[in-house]
């Protein structure tokens, strides 16, 4: 994992996020039964959230201190103040990597890995965090996984160019922000690398003050993925190319799989 990138767009991340949402009613529907969850690669607790509104124990996993410390106060902000103590005390944080996390107490009904997190690990890690998640899995318990189309990324422009990817005012400070993006595809490895600028201009005029995040997604087909899980001693029970749980097809934005613990 990349947690170097989460520290230096952390304070933009849920502004540039916030639009994510079409996942949630998913999520919940998987959780069938009243057995706790962990989410890896939680971030800012985007999923932590409506899990723990929705009645259930979970666990959030990163490795980015910052991003969890940004959930921490997410949770302080929209729970505490406004629904009391009870669905903050569902939700429990720690700061580990997913490929070799640890976790005492009873296992998990349901792993979660979503909006393209595990395109942060390399073939290698696929694999580990598989199975360190299956040592965390209740019997019968599931794994979810969310990863972009790769078809898709192969369409990327690699050519280095800096391009414009958005315009938008920081909430916080006033600022306006320009963020700008140049790409580098390297199909024999399957890896999309992206150099991100971020261009804060303050409201009151002022020098510019840029961050630059660097980040290597590693896309994966679908066959990859089942013979990680397979490594893993997971059995890969459906696989889906929408969060509606239509079939994935070449055309399908979204490749999710939902793998058990037999």
């Amino acid at each position: 994992m990349q947690s170097d990138l989460y520290e230096n767009i952390a304070p933009y991340y849920d502004t540039l996020h916030d639009w994510l949402d079409e996942d949630v009613e998913l999520v919940l529907s998987l959780v069938a039964g009243s057995g706790p969850v962990v989410d890896l690669g939680c971030g800012t607790g985007r999923l932590l959230l409506p899990l723990a509104r929705a009645g259930h124990v979970v666990t959030g996993v990163d490795r980015s201190l910052v991003m969890l410390q940004r959930a921490k106060q997410r949770i302080q902000d929209e729970v505490h103040r406004n629904e009391g103590s009870k669905v903050e005390q569902r939700i429990s944080l720690l700061c580990a990597d997913m490929t070799d996390f640890a976790l005492a107490g009873e296992p998990f009904e349901l792993a979660i890995i979503s909006y393209n997190t595990l395109m942060h690990l390399d073939a290698a890690g696929v694999v580990q965090a598989c199975r360190n998640i299956r040592r965390h899995l209740a019997p019968g318990g599931r794994l979810f996984i969310d990863i972009v189309n790769p078809l898709l990324l192969e369409k990327t422009p690699g050519d280095h160019l800096l391009t414009l990817d958005r315009t938008f005012i920081d909430p916080h400070s006033g600022d306006l922000v320009v963020v700008m993006a140049a790409n580098e595809l390297d199909e024999s490895r399957q890896l999309l690398s992206i150099t991100w600028i971020y261009d804060a201009s303050p409201q009151g005029g002022g020098a510019i003050a840029r961050r630059v995040a660097r980040v290597r997604y590693y896309y994966y087909f679908a066959h990859q993925i089942e013979l990680a899980l397979e490594h893993a001693d997971l059995e890969l029970i459906a696989m889906y190319g929408s969060y509606s749980q239509d079939a994935f097809t070449e055309e399908s934005e979204r490749l999710l799989f939902l793998a058990r613990r037999p």
